[in-house]
């Protein structure tokens, strides 16, 4: 599967979510995620515990630059997501830990993600289906239009995962404590 990503820092979601509205944006209820990252030699794997959704287990592929950038990504509904967590955890060990609470809207084939990290703060991410790798410059220039339109600056613009930035925040937490 492929999506276009594009994530960035936000210091107002309401400002955002006042701004999803008035462009037109079907929102969904809000959800609150878990996102367990495991070590792997390349890619990313998580397992995802949502409130709405239950469990899954995605794999990812997607380059580190800041805007808009491809994502290969795989998903399975996961039944036992306890079990399957104890197991990975054994076997791979874990990377890093995500909580956050996501708002999600939706306009055309773009999810607009509203998501407030615990350690990490607020963010906003824009993510483009790819139905067809044909339609790939199309939805990724809907992307980048979404992206302006609701006023997302490019000096906000991450490239980092959610479970680098944990990293990375751990990192200094253990380095002050030294």
């Amino acid at each position: 599967m492929l999506n276009v990503e594009l994530k960035a820092r936000c210091q107002d979601l309401g400002r955002l979510r006042e701004t999803c509205i008035s462009l037109g944006a079907e929102g969904q209820e809000p959800d609150r995620q878990l996102d367990t990252y495991f070590k792997v030699p390349h890619g990313r794997l998580k397992l995802r515990e949502s409130l709405l959704s239950g469990a899954e287990l995605i794999f990812y592929i997607r380059a580190d630059v800041a805007g808009a950038r491809e994502s290969h990504y795989e998903t399975c509904p996961v039944e036992a997501a306890d079990g399957l967590k104890a197991v990975l955890e054994k076997a791979l060990g874990v990377r890093a830990v995500v909580v956050k609470r996501r708002e999600v809207f939706v306009i055309g084939a773009v999810r607009i993600h509203l998501d407030k990290v615990q350690d990490l703060g607020t963010f906003v991410e824009l993510e483009g289906i790819v139905d067809d790798p044909a339609e790939l410059t199309e939805v990724a220039d809907e992307v980048q239009r979404l992206g302006q339109a609701l006023g997302v600056e490019d000096r906000s613009l991450i490239k980092e995962s959610y479970a680098d930035l944990i990293g990375v925040a751990e990192e200094g937490r253990a380095a002050r404590s030294r």
